[in-house]
Order: structure tokens, then sequence, then C-alpha cells
């Protein structure tokens, strides 16, 4: 009974710290966290569905360097923040940014953080298929927070719809549908 007492001593205060540990914690969301909506033509929708392609949304976080962080810039004179890639299922129309940005180099940089947004094809493999050609978008992070931007996608080759008939992915096509029948 002693033995009980004393184990259950020494793992009280033990499990009261674990409680404390980051590791439980759940992380807040990055500041720096948007979103992005991707749509296609009707010809592209189509394509995507049979091929099964999935496709990765790449974020790229910039900044105009400061004149003290210029030698740390890019060829093109950017200041790099932080790269993500996050896959896609194309059974969503809204992809999560994180937001994966080094807050240590913002001193660095002036004026608000910049990003670049791709959307690519992969085959089911993983390998680029280049089936279906996407915009880019550039903007300040702020930008794409206070209104995701639009992807827009269509076939690379042979599309007869123009960047103008997108069509949004197909659970956003089923909401469509529901909400059409609902107010029939």
């Amino acid at each position: 009974m002693y033995r009980r007492l004393a184990i259950a001593a020494c793992l009280i205060p033990l499990a009261m710290g674990l409680w404390q540990c980051d590791i439980l914690k759940p992380k807040a969301p990055s500041p720096y966290a948007s979103a992005v909506v991707v749509k296609f033509t009707s010809m592209a929708m189509a394509s995507m569905v049979h091929e099964k392609d999935a496709f990765v949304v790449g974020a790229y976080y910039y900044g105009d360097p400061t004149p003290a962080a210029l030698a740390k810039a890019d060829k093109m004179g950017r200041l790099v923040l932080g790269q993500e890639r996050v896959a896609w299922s194309n059974n969503t129309r809204r992809v999560k940014l994180p937001g994966a940005i080094d807050t240590s180099l913002l001193p660095q940089i002036r004026g608000e953080p910049q990003m670049m947004i791709n959307v690519y094809s992969v085959t089911p493999e993983g390998a680029s298929d280049e089936l279906i050609a996407c915009k880019s978008w550039i903007g300040s992070v702020k930008e794409a927070q206070a209104k995701p931007p639009v992807i827009g996608c269509e076939l690379e080759n042979g599309d007869k719809d123009s960047a103008d008939d997108l069509v949004a992915a197909p659970e956003a096509a089923s909401e469509a549908a529901s909400a059409a029948a609902s107010s029939e």
C-alpha cells in the first residue's frame, strides 16, 4: 500500500509537468496563415477527374531586403522568408496555407511580407504531369488573408473554355447543386 502511494507521489508531479509541456498544447495558427481557392475550366475538371490527378499548392514567401540585408537577397533581389507545399485533393475548393514564415527575418525586410502562390498537377505517383496549367498569384500576405486568391486552371493544350468559364472543384459543384435543389 505504501509502495503504491510512493509511486503515485512520484508520478503526479511528472504528470503535472507534462501537462504544462508545449508538446501537449495545441499550436496556435501562424499569423501569416491564409487560404487559396482553386477553380477549373470544365474541360480541365473533366481531365482532372479522368486522370485522377492530384495538385500541389506551393507558397513562396519573400520581402524586399533592407540595405543591411541586401547581401542575403536571392538573384531577383528578394529576401526569402520561407516556402511550403501543401498537397491538395480534388474534392475541396479551398486550400489552407499554414504561413510558414521565418519570423526572425522580418526585421530584415522593408514593408509587408509578400507571397507567390503556384498550383500544379501531379500524377498519382507524384510526378509533375503538366496536363493542367494553373495561373500564379503574387501579392502581400495581408491581401491573401483579406480575400483568398482564386487560382484558375485550364488544360495546357486544347482547352476550348476561356479563363472566364471557371468552375469550382467537385465539392463546390455538389454544394451548388444541393442549394439549387433546396430552393426549388
